[in-house]
């Protein structure tokens, strides 16, 4: 088995089901006389997805990582 570091966190690299960015929402737009407009959304890093969390949320947050900085450790290890 091969296992990733990232931060304080350790991935088996196995588990891994998919990597995707991580989106927030960070405010509204839209018209003055609603309460709620489209939602504005901001990548703040990325979210990993593991196999067997998948029953829990199964995801991982990473906010200082992108998904190229991600793929060049996985290579890596």
């Amino acid at each position: 088995m091969k296992f990733l570091k990232i931060g304080n966190t350790i991935l088996n690299i196995a588990q891994i089901e998919c990597v995707t960015e991580n989106k927030v929402i960070v405010g509204y737009s839209g018209a003055d006389d609603l309460p709620f407009g489209d939602e504005i959304r901001e990548v703040k890093g990325i979210q990993v997805f593991m196999a067997s969390y998948s029953d829990h949320g199964g995801c991982f947050v990473f906010e200082n990582e992108t998904i190229e900085s991600f793929y060049e450790k996985l290579v890596a290890a």
